[in-house]
């Protein structure tokens, strides 16, 4: 595929896809052509090519260099006097030379740089990765008017794709244009430019401009609603796939990010109603388990596993070697970063954040080794393991990285009903309250109460408990920190250095990539990063 139409907005021809090999249901009228007949050819087109498979995928550039703009990543050179032998990999070479070379890499990311792709090692592949859901998603709305089936064959399709768009255009919006709406900052003009919206499948050279904010959001809901209305009472047993509870979830959380309480706390409460995924209890999980297993032992079973009970819907790859690639970078921007050595944490560090008796902290990381071992990249701290599987009892493999869950509605509930207009303190209480008994140990565990908290600092600590329970799952951390309050953040460089990002920063939106502005011209205005110097600690 050349260049020009691989970041074509939204033009790719269907065979392009590679979707020749993903079953015998596809007829070819053409030697090149294929053309899905029936709703369920439709919808196994939707769940091949449409379903956010490369939510992670196999490198930084699609989605996971935005895990590196948060304040839950920190640099630290853990080759210090404790761990000072080089890794087994550089140990013939000279001992000077001691990080990967993902440290130079993406460090363009980790310091808000006015342009992530400065270096041809870096490719923002989200925006074409987002868009290519997006069409999909568009030839099955279209598909599902005029293709073979019943019904509520037909109906399951419609929701489906409508979902699969209302969730591409969401994530497009959170990178690439302001949010919706900031605690701190207001509701953005609803003028303001958003990003694209190709509406159908039909391909062509055309170039897009950016629709508005109020064009794309409004889309957004209405995908949503749509999705809402065509699943509803729809039988799909399979979590897998997408529906009606996940579409609850995914409209509880546009209505979030809209402020729209009112519908946050309806569709949430909907989906507690329908008592189908009560919260996991962790509350006795003292241990994720060791960073090395013997090769004939099992380690623990990590948080996603299919016997969770809170997982309405998941999805993304699974990487054969998520462990050494896929996970480590949640917490790093390199092998050396992620190993957050306890001295060495800042006061806004991810694991400072947790209680004495958070069970999240014990089960969802590993803890530091207490013994000097040969390879120091073993030997340090917190690395985060909630989606590592590993085991050989395939059963309990989920098989994605990613979910929708009830810790998510339980935390978005309280906010709504912290930050509504007329604010109900005690249900967000009693909300909160929920989440930590299953989270605590029972010693450690003791209920809050309403009397406690100011109404903004009730809203504050709401937000603190997103931040403990939804670390590292998809991109709630950077979205979480553009919606409320765009905090001051600061990342530490090597050599007592560090990089600012400013309350407000034109740097909490991503610049398109490279060669979708080069593509577009002038039709694609960009959004302008400033250069930021390197500043004393």
């Amino acid at each position: 595929m050349n260049a020009e139409l691989k970041y074509k907005l939204l033009t790719l021809a269907l065979p392009l896809f590679g979707l020749a090999g993903c079953s015998d249901f596809l007829e070819r009228s053409a030697q090149d052509l294929i053309i899905p007949q029936t709703a369920l050819h439709y919808k196994e087109l939707l769940q091949g090519e449409g379903y956010f498979a490369e939510m992670s995928g196999y490198t930084y550039d699609n989605y996971l260099f935005v895990m590196l703009m948060t304040d839950d990543v920190e640099y630290v050179n853990v080759l210090t006097d404790e761990a000072d032998i080089p890794p087994y990999w550089l140990q013939e070479t000279s001992g000077k030379t001691l990080e990967f070379s993902n440290v130079e890499t993406y460090a363009s990311c980790y310091r808000w740089d006015a342009d992530i792709e400065a270096t041809e090692q870096v490719e923002d592949k989200a925006y074409y990765g987002l868009y290519r859901q997006a069409m999909v998603a568009n030839i099955c709305l279209e598909g599902a008017e005029t293709c073979e089936g019943t019904r509520e064959q037909k109906q399951s399709l419609k929701g489906q794709a409508a979902f699969s768009r209302a969730f591409a255009y969401f994530m497009l919006a959170n990178l690439y244009a302001k949010p919706y709406a900031s605690a701190l900052h207001g509701k953005t003009d609803p003028n303001e430019l958003c990003v694209p919206i190709k509406p159908n499948s039909t391909p062509t050279l055309e170039t897009f401009s950016r629709a508005t904010i109020g064009q794309v959001w409004g889309q957004i809901a209405s995908d949503i609603d749509t999705a809402l209305a065509n699943l509803k009472d729809k039988t799909i047993l399979n979590r897998y796939e997408i529906r009606y509870p996940a579409a609850l979830v995914l409209a509880m959380r546009i209505a979030l990010y809209m402020e729209d309480w009112d519908k946050v706390i309806a569709c949430g409460e909907e989906f507690v109603g329908l008592g189908m995924y009560p919260l996991q209890d962790i509350s006795t999980r003292t241990t994720s388990g060791p960073k090395q297993t013997p090769e004939n032992e099992d380690p623990v079973l990590k948080f996603i596993n299919t016997d969770n009970s809170e997982v309405a819907w998941c999805f993304g790859h699974t990487s054969s070697d998520i462990y050494s690639f896929m996970l480590l970078p949640y917490t790093s921007i390199n092998t050396y970063v992620k190993y957050l050595r306890t001295s060495s944490l800042g006061e806004g560090s991810i694991i400072r954040q947790y209680e004495e008796g958070d069970c999240r902290l014990s089960y969802w990381f590993y803890a530091p080794l207490k013994a000097a071992i040969d390879l120091p990249t073993l030997y340090c701290d917190y690395l985060t393991c909630k989606y590592y599987h590993n085991t050989k009892d395939s059963q309990h493999e989920l098989g994605n990285e990613f979910a929708f869950r009830t810790g998510e509605v339980i935390v978005s509930l309280a906010e709504a009903y912290a930050r509504k207009p007329q604010p109900e303190p005690y249900k967000a209480i009693q909300l909160l309250n929920e989440l930590r008994r299953k989270r605590f140990t029972a010693a450690s565990y003791q209920d809050l109460t309403a009397a406690s908290f100011a109404p903004q600092a009730l809203v504050e600590f709401v937000w603190s408990e997103r931040r403990r329970e939804l670390c590292f799952e998809e991109l709630h951390r950077w979205w979480d920190l553009r919606r409320t309050t765009q905090p001051r953040l600061e990342h530490r460089w090597r050599n007592n250095t560090k990089y600012v990002l400013d309350e407000g920063d034109p740097a909490y939106v991503l610049n398109f990539p490279a060669a979708e502005l080069s593509f577009n011209g002038a039709q694609l205005v960009p959004n302008v990063r400033p250069n930021r110097p390197e500043l004393a600690q």
